[in-house]
């Protein structure tokens, strides 16, 4: 990942400067995060951090993402102390030979960031966003809740309890198999494609505290209630802004690449056996 993508990374991070008193206003200076024996880790240095271990950091919160990459950046400045008091220096045979390695790397991040930095604006986001997101036809969504049950005659039963006025929501704790049991079959709110048709089909004929009669789908047999109908909300644009830049930023990279690949004379050598 290049440098310009990881700005939109810091998000997370600004949530553990938050905990620490720091403003974003500050975190836009490039602001000291913490100090080990004096030395600073700057906030940029977590954005560094943040493009070596993406990939191993895994579905954590924000807050517990801040605090690994403080303290991956805390125990390199460790080792790097306690490397150099040891005698290891940049004029090490094997330190010179990582950074000769790296050099390629670091030539070609920083050139491809201000290649992207330049096609990624705001204006380009902005576009992006009222393409994609203000200007696209309204969804319907529905909220609704289930019951899941094996046979046809107890979801007949369950219906015609639910339709004389039971609280479906106990019905569904009591007699569900499906995984919205806990929640008395609360699936949330969706669109028809998200659901298999026979559930979707009898879910958006219902109107709101309709209930169906037993619905069958591969899992099993279904009791639907419809809690509410809706026309899909439209996320703000700050809710999707990094969405739309790792779009724009991965679809600018391959022009760049497919590009320079267009105008080369690349041949592929095979190895002699």
């Amino acid at each position: 990942m290049v440098r310009m993508k990881l700005k939109i990374y810091l998000v997370s991070v600004l949530s553990l400067l938050t905990l620490m008193g720091v403003t974003q206003e500050a975190a836009a200076e490039d602001v000291v995060v913490a100090t080990v024996d004096g030395r600073p880790i700057h906030l940029s240095d977590l954005s560094f951090v943040e493009e070596e271990i993406y990939a191993m950091i895994g579905n954590v919160t924000p807050q517990q993402k801040g605090q690994i990459l403080l303290g991956y950046a805390i125990d390199r400045d460790l080792a790097v102390a306690a490397a150099t008091k040891a005698g290891v220096s940049e004029q090490d045979p094997e330190v010179m030979a990582r950074m000769e390695l790296y050099r390629d790397k670091a030539v070609q991040e920083v050139y491809i960031s201000r290649l992207l930095s330049a096609r990624v604006s705001e204006e380009a986001m902005r576009e992006a966003y009222a393409r994609d997101f203000t200007s696209r036809p309204a969804v319907e969504e529905v909220r609704a809740r289930h019951i899941l049950v094996k046979d046809e005659e107890t979801a007949k039963t369950l219906a015609t309890k639910a339709k004389a006025g039971a609280d479906f929501t106990q019905l569904a704790k009591d007699n569900s198999i499906g995984p919205s049991k806990d929640s008395g079959g609360d699936l949330g709110y969706f669109t028809a494609d998200q659901m298999v048709p026979s559930f979707s089909t009898a879910a958006f004929n219902l109107e709101p505290g309709d209930v169906s009669e037993p619905v069958q789908s591969q899992f099993g047999w279904h009791v639907i209630k419809l809690e509410d109908k809706r026309t899909q909300p439209i996320p703000s644009y700050d809710e999707v802004a990094a969405e739309i830049a790792e779009d724009l930023f991965t679809q600018a990279q391959q022009e760049i690449y497919q590009g320079w690949r267009g105008q080369a004379k690349i041949e592929m050598v095979t190895p002699e056996e």
